[in-house]
């Protein structure tokens, strides 16, 4: 028996087309979104306009550095706080977001790659060690995260173009010449012997020192290198000149209170001099082997309107080192740009950064940036360990060294 198909109804017909359109329409908006969602990703707009604002504070959290990284975090945790108790930005809570670098470079690309694809993160405060900022800045170019190092001063971290990357405090080629000038023009002491701990942030200290030291007429009797971390260094000061009056150091505070000690050890009458790596508690731990001792820093004796944060600061942590504030006025200036912005998002906080004038709590010139990203306002602080103690000696702007 044969069966006779019926044609369908008017209205299956319909609904078939109708379907028909709907899935093209749907599957049109899809791309649409898409290629919306591929070039908001491209222009670097990272940053929803809901939730909670992050900032990515990279710092050694562990290893030899701890100390220092670990106040960095605190001090921006005091700045965030608050901004938030004030209502935070536009209304929307602002979160400290920490990563560990170790202090060691490859870590230090790990964790930026960490920040980058987090895209609450705006902005990232960091990092400690000139050797890890400057492979971590290459990270952070590529996805325009803002980048904001208080303290690396390697002078590579700002020399390569990368609009992105900012520094608060002084380059080492203001640190070196300022301590070969001072010793040249406010002190007798002109027989000089070097050691750097093979680092990008001592060798880079230890080569602007040398060269200014030649002009200032100074004599370089010796220069030697240690390996940082090590704990007996007296093979390598065995081999420095009896002469010496100053062994300038490029390192960090620990190594820098052993060498002082053990240079008594092995007959050396010398005083230790350096740059804002030895300008840490560490190095008074050197005891009277440090007294006397020459150093520079980007950052003063807190005065005036930083008693605020250093009261905070000690209830909260502990004492802070001589850098804390300026860390803490790095974190306020980064939630200055974040407030500055009309759409919180990676690329206009890298522009609010590039305009910023930012007024330090504790007074004096303003934190502004060069076309590298240093700021055209950075000093330096020379200080002499005196009975235990980190004394002002002299501030120097560039004009008194270059």
């Amino acid at each position: 028996m044969s069966v006779i198909r019926k044609p369908p109804s008017q209205a299956r017909r319909t609904s078939a087309r109708m379907t028909s359109r709907h899935l093209g329409a749907l599957a049109a908006l899809a791309v649409v979104a898409l290629s919306a969602s591929a070039c908001a990703s491209a222009s670097g707009s990272s940053g929803s306009s809901h939730g909670d604002i992050a900032i990515g504070v990279g710092v050694p959290l562990s290893g030899p550095y701890a100390r220092a990284g670990r106040e960095t975090v605190n001090a921006a945790k005091i700045a965030v706080a608050e901004i938030n108790k004030a209502g935070g930005v536009d209304g929307r809570k602002v979160v400290v977001k920490e990563g560990d670098d170790q202090g060691e470079p490859q870590t230090g690309q790990a964790v930026a790659q960490k920040f980058c694809d987090d895209d609450s993160i705006v902005a990232v405060i960091g990092h400690y060690n000139s050797g890890v900022t400057i492979p971590a800045s290459d990270v952070y170019s590529r996805c325009r995260l803002a980048q904001i190092s208080p303290l690396s001063s390697n002078p590579e971290v700002t020399t390569r173009g990368l609009d992105n990357v900012f520094r608060v405090g002084a380059r080492d080629d203001y640190m070196g010449p300022a301590v070969a000038t001072y010793l040249a023009t406010k002190t007798d002491l002109r027989r000089i012997s070097t050691i750097d701990d093979q680092s990008s942030y001592g060798v880079g200290l230890v080569d602007q020192f040398t060269k200014k030291a030649h002009e200032q007429g100074l004599q370089i009797l010796k220069s030697a290198a240690i390996k940082a971390g090590d704990k007996d260094f007296r093979a390598v000061l065995g081999t420095i000149p009896h002469e010496t009056q100053v062994v300038y150091f490029g390192g960090y505070a620990a190594d820098a209170s052993l060498l002082a000690q053990q240079a008594k050890e092995v007959g050396l009458d010398v005083v230790i001099a350096g740059g804002d790596g030895l300008y840490d508690p560490d190095f008074l731990k050197g005891g009277q082997a440090v007294e006397g001792g020459i150093l520079t820093a980007s950052a003063g004796n807190p005065t005036g309107g930083a008693q605020d944060f250093l009261d905070k600061y000690s209830a909260n942590y502990g004492q802070p080192s001589g850098y804390g504030l300026l860390e803490y006025n790095a974190a306020r200036m980064v939630l200055q740009a974040l407030s500055n912005v009309h759409d919180v998002n990676r690329k206009a906080v890298v522009a609010a950064l590039r305009t910023i004038s930012y007024e330090p709590v504790e007074g004096g010139a303003p934190i502004k940036f060069d076309d590298k990203g240093d700021n055209v306002n950075a000093q330096v602080h020379v200080f002499t360990v005196t009975n235990g103690t980190f004394q002002e000696s002299a501030v120097l702007s560039p004009d008194d060294f270059k």
